[in-house]
């Protein structure tokens, strides 16, 4: 018999009851010790906990590139585009706090913008971890070019398990900058499939691309699925990367001047 005893390390002021922010949780044996090689010795056991709650935080296997790695609703600034966010900011935030509902009518999220560093990819990301923890939700983050390499990988390794399928069957996928890629008709195929599973099997999906979804240059099913799949989300077609980057030249230069 085991008893739980509490983990005394703590990494969020939210933090869960049971393991306190930690994702583990610490049991040792009910009277405290336990004959190991003939000794009384007192012996610790630990499990992952199933709050969601920075569980996986130091081994994030999403997929995402490592400049997303803290992302969270709570990172992204709204006012930063110094214009009105407000209907595309509640779409965004029922998409996080209704991930249920949203689920439950097999509806995701198309993200565009015409603007570079607009904050597309920035914005999924935020939105995928924050569920991942919320709701301890398998999520994957892939490129299209990214998810054809795992397909093909998975035809020439006949021995190997399928790479791809996972991103088939996640509960949350983010599938990031559609459309600037060359395709050709088995790109496609392979393209309409995941996408058309993914709508058929109810699995939320959120979609980022330069492009209108009527202006993506591909096959009419893959625009139709998507419109299906989809509320379409216009980010302001403003740089926020820009900007970040002339903010963070002009506190380097008040730097190097107050020097």
């Amino acid at each position: 018999m085991f008893k739980s005893r509490r983990n005394t390390i703590s990494l969020s002021d939210k933090e869960c009851p049971k393991c306190h922010g930690t994702g583990w949780i610490l049991y040792e044996t009910e009277d405290g010790t336990e004959e190991i090689y003939g000794q009384p010795m007192k012996v610790e056991y630990a499990k992952r906990c199933n709050c969601g709650n920075n569980v996986f935080i130091n081994e994030d296997r999403t997929g995402f590139p490592e400049m997303y790695r803290g992302s969270s609703v709570d990172a992204f600034d709204w006012n930063i585009y110094g214009i009105d966010t407000t209907d595309f900011k509640t779409v965004a935030m029922s998409f996080y706090n209704d991930f249920d509902k949203w689920k439950e009518k097999g509806k995701g999220l198309y993200i565009w913008s015409k603007t570079a560093g607009s904050g597309k990819t920035f914005l999924s990301a935020c939105l995928a971890k924050s569920i991942m923890f919320k709701k301890n939700s398998l999520v994957k983050y892939v490129t299209p070019l990214e998810y054809i390499d795992k397909v093909a990988q998975g035809y020439r390794d006949k021995n190997l398990h399928d790479p791809s399928q996972v991103y088939r069957e996640c509960s949350l996928l983010v599938l990031d900058d559609l459309g600037t890629q060359k395709t050709d008709d088995w790109y496609e195929q392979e393209l309409f499939r995941l996408i058309d599973e993914r709508s058929s099997n109810g699995l939320a999906t959120i979609i980022t691309s330069n492009y209108k979804v009527e202006d993506l240059r591909m096959d009419e099913r893959i625009k139709s699925r998507i419109l299906r799949m989809s509320i379409v989300v216009h980010m302001p077609e403003i740089s926020i990367r820009n900007q970040k980057a002339a903010e963070e030249q002009n506190d380097f230069i008040k730097e190097v001047l107050g020097g």
